[in-house]
């Protein structure tokens, strides 16, 4: 599979995607997913990008095929689990997962710095954990490690 990293963010690309995951990274492009987005998010999305890397913005069907007979290195970016779930769902195999910025809502506890999460994507995490998926809690590199598998598997 052409996907470098994945990350669960509901900011979707900002700051900490740019300054700090990029640098040093060897992708190619961003699959964005989200099942709808008009032309001005698009647009925003793709200001916030350096030029030199690639842009698809792409509902979770279509983000899966399109991963899937790609040739790119693929920074995958979601803004919440039930995305992450239909990419899956839809064939992509994923080995590691980065969960950065979920912030709160009704329903949400806090889990770890800056990520809110409810009882059902607790569990869809820990489902996760349980396939094998290696689950990396942090917003920035430069931060320690959250091991969700210590938070959320007891």
């Amino acid at each position: 599979m052409p996907v470098v990293f994945t990350r669960v963010d509901d900011r979707l690309i900002h700051g900490q995607i740019v300054q700090g995951w990029l640098p040093g990274m060897n992708v190619d492009e961003f699959v964005v997913v989200l099942e709808e987005a008009d032309a001005m998010v698009k647009d925003l999305m793709r200001l916030a990008l350096p030029p030199e890397y690639g842009l698809k913005i792409l509902n979770a069907a279509d983000a899966a095929e399109y991963i899937k007979n790609s040739p790119a290195r693929i920074f995958l970016l979601v803004e919440d689990f039930e995305s992450l779930d239909k990419v899956i769902k839809n064939g992509v195999k994923l080995n590691a997962v980065n969960i950065g910025g979920l912030h709160y809502r009704d329903g949400r506890e806090n889990v770890f710095k800056d990520v809110f999460m409810s009882a059902r994507e607790r569990d869809f995490v820990k489902n996760l954990i349980n396939s094998g998926v290696k689950i990396d809690g942090r917003s920035v590199p430069k931060e320690a490690h959250a091991d969700l598998k210590d938070i959320l598997c007891r």
